[in-house]
């Protein structure tokens, strides 16, 4: 059984093309209802991306390819886009969709561009890079925040 569940684990990151490394104290795979939960300490390394939570989950789809995955307490993680932008954040919880490329970020939000000052916060950030969308939502208490250098020199 053990090695059925490695199987399943490893096979879910099949796709990509860098090396995945993950660290958890815990791992549980339900390979009837497509997922895969890792707890306490969860570390994931592929490539130059890395998320750091409490627990994550994982659901697969019927060929075991992931759909989407959650994250949950204390979320921290980097993100280097295709152009190399290094983007630094946090959040209580991160949801990534795989099928659509959407990052929702829930809960004391936060990005930082690495060696810009542009950041974005608020207490809700969904993110499509794929199509250039981006909403952040704050609270009265806390609103949405967003701050960027403007490029001199460039007008229409």
């Amino acid at each position: 059984m053990i090695f059925r569940i490695i199987f399943i684990f490893i096979s879910v990151f099949l796709y990509a093309d860098d090396t995945l490394e993950v660290k958890a104290l815990h791992f549980k795979a339900d390979e009837l209802k497509g997922i895969i939960e890792l707890n306490e300490n969860v570390e994931i390394k592929r490539g130059k991306d890395e998320l750091y939570a409490s627990k994550v989950i994982i659901n697969i789809d019927k060929d075991r390819m992931p759909t989407n995955y959650s994250a949950y307490g204390g979320v921290d993680f980097v993100v280097v886009t295709k152009d190399n932008r290094i983007l630094k954040g946090k959040a209580n919880e991160v949801y990534y969709n795989a099928i659509n490329g959407e990052y929702k970020l829930v809960g004391d939000s936060k990005v930082i561009e690495d060696g810009t000052t542009n950041a974005v916060t608020g207490e809700e950030i969904i993110i499509n890079n794929d199509i250039g969308y981006v909403n952040i939502t704050g609270t009265s208490k806390k609103p949405a925040k967003i701050i960027f250098k403007l490029e001199e020199g460039k007008t229409k």
